[in-house]
């Protein structure tokens, strides 16, 4: 590598790390440099938007921008509202967004699972992810919702998924383990082992704003970890969030301050392993929309058939309240009924699901049909399908029907797809369907289903 080369990777992960001291200059300077004929410099403060604008691609009144994941424009593991945004937008404007790697950059082929635990620990309340961001948007206020359409996802050609021994829906039952995996772009597939094969469905596992709530007890001086979603959005590992849906975000602070990482190509509902197929976006292109005077207490997702209200807290069981009531007030809104009618019409259309239970805390959403005269849905199976294999649980809490569901299912999957159990824990996280039976009271009953058309010739 020639000397040049040199400079501009330990400049980069300089920066990314955050391993650098300040230098007289206003750049900044890395003591711990492997290079000692020289010291690495990386520039300080936000970029030049003058320079971020791709003009012929503006239309229509709105101005298209390109926002590079670089050590001035992402952050690690941290929502910070005092950082100065690195780009300013006008409602209605189109970003592409490029994002990182998680640990500043360093999650990728070659990292161990506990070099990762030993970056993941050493800065409390800092989460893994690299997020990039944030973006300000002129005019958003609180009271307002941030309306962000996806355009379009482009990912990485490698990803990773990585189990914690101590972490996970079951921590202590498999050892901890990095993984990395090849990418098919063209094809947008993944070979998980000789015989699954598995469609990529790429969507931001983070998409969140700046959070009001700066003295929670995820937050340190003001800076907030990116593990854990709320209100706010941030770390919600939705999977309904892809391409050509549009995410509403409740505006908090001023501006808003858009973020975006947790980049996946792939993850099941409940994500028990810990991790889902983590990559990076060479491009996660958004138009940014700003609703005035529109209240709204959580996120909620637009897809072209649905919409997809969500429910988060440390207890599932409160998640899935919450879930229940905004689901309500959602059927309310879209549909102009009573709360009476919309409660009606949430139990007979329930669809709800688990969003992941490893960050803490913890998620499930109910996707409503945008079409008010669909027929009601059916329970949910309690067997295997033509299509699925199927395993249930039944708790009065739904954590512990979770586990007995995931349980079961990685044995089934053990069996069906001739694989460890370790094995089956991983693409569990990639694949798994975890959904909630209808429930008002009594005990909960969640099934864990597994598509079959995973399973390929060899």
């Amino acid at each position: 590598m020639s000397k040049t080369r040199r400079i501009a990777a330990t400049v980069t992960m300089c920066a990314l790390l955050s391993a650098c001291a300040a230098s007289p200059d206003g750049a900044a300077t890395n003591p711990d440099s492997p290079y000692p004929d020289y010291t690495a410099t990386y520039l300080q403060g936000p970029p030049d938007q003058a320079n971020m604008e791709a003009a012929p691609l503006s239309k229509d009144g709105h101005r298209f921008w390109m926002l590079p994941a670089t050590p001035q424009t992402t952050q690690w593991g941290v929502f910070d509202n005092n950082i100065p945004p690195v780009l300013r937008i006008d409602p209605g404007d189109t970003v592409a967004i490029q994002t990182a790697p998680a640990g500043g950059g360093q999650v990728a082929p070659g990292i161990t699972e506990g070099q990762i635990e030993k970056i993941n620990g050493a800065v409390q309340n800092r989460g893994p992810h690299t997020v990039t961001g944030p973006i300000y948007v002129n005019g958003a206020e609180p009271g307002d919702v941030l309306a962000i359409h996806i355009n379009r996802i482009r990912i990485a050609n490698y990803a990773t998924n990585n189990t914690a021994e101590d972490k996970g829906l079951f921590p202590g039952a498999f050892p901890e383990q990095a993984t990395s995996y090849y990418l098919d772009t063209d094809k947008m597939q993944m070979r998980f082992s000789p015989n699954v094969l598995l469609p990529l469905e790429p969507f931001p596992g983070t998409l969140g704003v700046g959070r009001s709530d700066t003295t929670s007890a995820y937050c340190t001086d003001g800076k907030c970890s990116t593990e854990q979603p709320g209100t706010y959005g941030g770390n919600m590992d939705l999977r309904e969030m892809q391409a050509g849906t549009t995410t509403y975000l409740p505006v908090q602070v001023e501006g808003g301050l858009i973020w975006t990482g947790d980049s996946h190509a792939k993850q099941g509902n409940g994500e028990i392993d810990l991790d889902a197929l983590e990559t990076w976006y060479p491009e996660l292109n958004i138009t940014v929309d700003l609703i005035k005077d529109r209240p709204q207490d959580w996120p909620t997702v637009e897809t072209p058939t649905s919409w997809v209200a969500v429910g988060y807290d440390e207890n599932l069981d409160r998640a899935l309240d919450i879930n229940k009531s905004e689901t309500v007030k959602l059927i309310m809104d879209k549909h102009g009924l009573s709360e009476a009618d919309a409660t009606s019409a949430m139990y007979r259309t329930w669809s709800c699901r688990i969003s992941e239970v490893v960050n803490e805390v913890l998620g499930t959403h109910c996707v409503v049909p945008k079409n008010p005269d669909l027929p009601p849905a059916p329970n949910l199976p309690t067997g295997d399908t033509a299509t699925e294999w199927v395993s249930t649980g039944t708790a009065p809490h739904v954590l512990d029907a979770m586990k007995t569901a995931a349980w079961a299912a990685l044995d089934e999957m053990a069996t069906n797809l001739d694989m460890t159990r370790n094995d089956a824990y991983h693409l569990a996280s990639m694949v798994l369907d975890c959904r909630i039976d209808r429930w008002i009271d009594g005990d909960k009953t969640v099934a864990c289903m597994v598509p079959k058309n995973i399973k390929v010739p060899e």
